[in-house]
């Protein structure tokens, strides 16, 4: 029966929650073996991506980039097989191989040799669908049979071949379980990212474009950062998950699973046997005087106990909160009478009060107590308890614990500081006038009655042009006040329209109004249409029109 089980592999759930459990209880070393080499890779494809899709220069240095990016991804694939190397090592039991230079030579040909194909097979394997699982099995393999002891591409080839068609049900849910996962995880990255910035602006004040448009991170590099983030997060699972399936196949073979679960009775049994003998040994020596041992003539002496102390624990006993629950409900003695329900009240609530103040106190101590009087169970040296895993987490919880108080006292500070400069009375600078002339002119740059006034005294002047341009800032800087619209230097005049349209959806008469200033702006500032008295005070009217219904 169990030789059928092993046959048929583990259930696709079984096998993730193997290898989760597995990538927890490895020591931090072997998980520092992958990010020593998927880290440098990523961060040198985000740098190939941002520099390839922005730089003017790019297609000048495109060879080297590339090469550079090729050499990391060979890098990663090496590391990554000495990742799942120690991971076969600590399921078999056994203490990592030392990674000597012909052993690292031999990993790092094959590597080089087998990885790259995957570049061009997976691509080609998706399009089918079909033969993808086994394709993507067959690279993973080679990361995870790579011993290192030979450096014979074919037979490391063949050997990865033979482990993906073992199992395939297994491996087309587990695919389809990760894939989902992945997705998740890529949703919480995202997410988190767009969050940042907003996060940062709200304790630390420090106000950036993404904070003011969070539309502008939404480009490719984002993308690809957020992609790389899932990578590193994700993809030590799948590594561990195809080391876990390497394992069990070759086990069907060579038994190494069963080693492994029958390993530690094997280093147990010589001090087990010693213990028998010695207590063999003394049974035997107190059996020939157990006679001589047993008092026969001596009456056990009558004890006794006093009525009065029988009483009282009995008493204390039936007592007990675990018998209490069971013996009638009493009438209750009102200590007095007199006392009205408000204070009969206040008096409950606030022993109510007492016990939970009293109940968080001893939660908070337990809590306490256990994080700082944690000892290692595992005193032998060997990293297999997963007490470095944990104290890594401690470690990084009381980082962020810190952190958080920080980040609070920061903004404590700016609060109080904000109050402050409420109360003291300072003189405000005067704004220097913006050149309505220049493009690069945008609303935020004078307060809403600023580009009101400028308007009025260019309207005085004749400089009717100049005094549109001035009303229809004044507009904007209305709309981002009530926050209907967020003024940005890469926003046009239609983005802005658009922006209304989504926010301003109770207000039909503010879009319309709206929508005419912005078809005489454009026609009079980027066309060839004239402006003057009239259709400048109309422009003003509508702006008039705009201020009320917003």
């Amino acid at each position: 029966m169990k030789r059928a089980r092993r046959q048929q592999g583990k259930g696709a759930f079984d096998l993730i929650e193997a290898a989760t459990h597995l990538l927890r209880t490895v020591p931090l070393a072997t998980l520092a073996t992958y990010y020593l080499g998927a880290v440098p890779f990523m961060l040198g494809l985000l740098y190939f991506w941002a520099d390839m899709s922005r730089s003017p220069f790019a297609h000048q240095h495109l060879a080297e980039a590339a090469l550079g990016l090729g050499a990391l991804f060979l890098w990663m694939k090496f590391w990554q097989a000495v990742f799942a190397r120690r991971m076969r090592a600590h399921l078999a039991g056994e203490p990592p191989p030392a990674m000597k230079l012909r052993r690292a030579a031999n990993m790092l040909v094959t590597q080089t040799i087998l990885q790259p194909l995957g570049l061009f097979f997976l691509p080609g394997a998706l399009l089918p669908i079909i033969p993808f699982a086994w394709v993507y099995a067959v690279f993973q393999n080679v990361t995870a049979l790579a011993e290192g002891d030979h450096s014979d591409a074919t037979k490391l080839l063949k050997q990865s071949w033979q482990q993906a068609k073992l199992w395939p049900r297994q491996n087309w849910f587990m695919l389809a379980v990760m894939l989902a996962f992945t997705v998740c995880v890529f949703l919480n990255w995202a997410t988190a990212g767009l969050m940042l910035p907003a996060l940062i602006k709200m304790l630390f004040g420090v106000e950036s474009v993404f904070s003011k448009s969070p539309y502008a991170l939404l480009n490719t590099t984002f993308f690809a950062g957020m992609f790389s983030l899932t990578y590193l997060s994700v993809d030590p699972i799948l590594k561990t998950i195809y080391a876990l399936r390497c394992f069990y196949g070759e086990s069907l073979q060579s038994g190494d699973d069963l080693k492994a679960e029958l390993k530690p009775f094997g280093l147990a049994s010589p001090k087990l046997a010693a213990t028998l003998l010695i207590l063999l040994a003394i049974l035997s020596v107190s059996g020939a005087n157990a006679e001589s041992l047993i008092p026969t003539a001596t009456p056990l002496a009558k004890q006794t106990i006093a009525p009065p102390e029988l009483d009282r624990a009995i008493n204390q006993t039936i007592h007990e909160q675990k018998y209490t629950w069971r013996m009638p409900r009493e009438k209750m003695v009102e200590a007095d009478a007199n006392e009205g329900v408000l204070a009969k009240f206040l008096e409950k609530a606030g022993s109510l009060i007492r016990r939970c103040v009293r109940a968080t106190i001893d939660w908070l101590e337990h809590w306490l107590r256990k994080f700082f009087d944690r000892q290692p169970k595992d005193s032998s040296g060997n990293g297999g308890s997963g007490y470095g895993w944990i104290m890594a987490a401690e470690v990084l919880l009381y980082a962020l614990v810190a952190a958080a108080l920080v980040a609070l006292a920061i903004f404590l500070y700016r609060v109080w500081r904000g109050r402050q400069k409420k109360v003291a009375a300072v003189a405000e600078a005067i704004l220097p006038v913006p050149d309505l002339a220049d493009e690069n002119v945008h609303a935020d740059q004078l307060p809403e009655d600023g580009w009101t006034q400028l308007a009025r005294e260019l309207l005085e002047r004749g400089e009717f042009r100049l005094a549109m341009r001035a009303f229809y800032l004044a507009s904007l800087a209305h709309l981002a006040a009530r926050n209907l619209i967020s003024i940005a230097r890469f926003k046009s005049n239609r983005d802005y329209e658009r922006e209304l349209r989504r926010r301003a959806h109770a207000f039909p008469n503010l879009l319309a109004t709206f929508g005419d200033n912005l078809f005489d702006f454009e026609r009079t500032w980027y066309g060839r249409h004239e402006a003057n008295r009239d259709l400048v005070s109309q422009f003003a009217t509508n702006v008039d029109k705009i201020k009320s219904a917003a």
